[in-house]
């Protein structure tokens, strides 16, 4: 009976432990609740970045919203949206104010790249939003679809 206790109290302590620990993390797994309630408030905040092909499209269109490539520039090189400018995630820091400074805060960006696991142009998105352009959205898997509507593209002569 002493060893059915001790596997018990091994087994509370184990527990506690895992709980202090989990507590300490900066990003803590979810213990306690639902996780289709973080999982719906992460989609939330995605579908708040997100821009529609046919809102893409309209503000294209109109000549109303920027169009940045968020892909590096070989992929850019190779062909994008008509009239696109190429900041790609990765030199975003370095390279983003030489674009800002031509686009006034309050003009709608419209970033995209290729492939529907791409999440570069969600980052870019949200970091020109984080600028204070709170206009910036993203056009996921962007390039892709575009071209299947037979949008605009420059290939790679222009």
């Amino acid at each position: 009976m002493r060893t059915l206790y001790q596997i018990i109290g091994i087994f509370i302590l184990v527990g506690i432990a895992g709980l202090g620990s989990n507590a300490m993390r900066s990003d803590p797994l979810l213990v306690w609740g639902s996780p289709h309630l973080e999982a719906e408030a992460n989609a939330s905040e995605i579908n708040t970045l997100r821009i529609s092909l046919e809102r893409a499209r309209e503000l294209y269109k109109t000549d109303q919203a920027i169009f940045i490539d968020a892909r590096p520039e070989p992929a850019y090189r190779d062909g994008h949206i008509k009239d696109a400018i190429n900041l790609p995630w990765q030199r975003a820091e370095e390279e983003c104010f030489r674009v800002l400074e031509q686009i006034p805060m309050d003009r709608p960006i419209v970033t995209y790249c290729d492939g529907k696991t791409c999440d570069l142009s969600e980052h870019l998105a949200r970091f020109f939003q984080d600028l204070g352009y709170t206009k910036a959205r993203s056009l996921h898997n962007g390039l892709s679809r575009w071209q299947k509507k037979g949008l605009p593209l420059a290939d790679a002569k222009g």
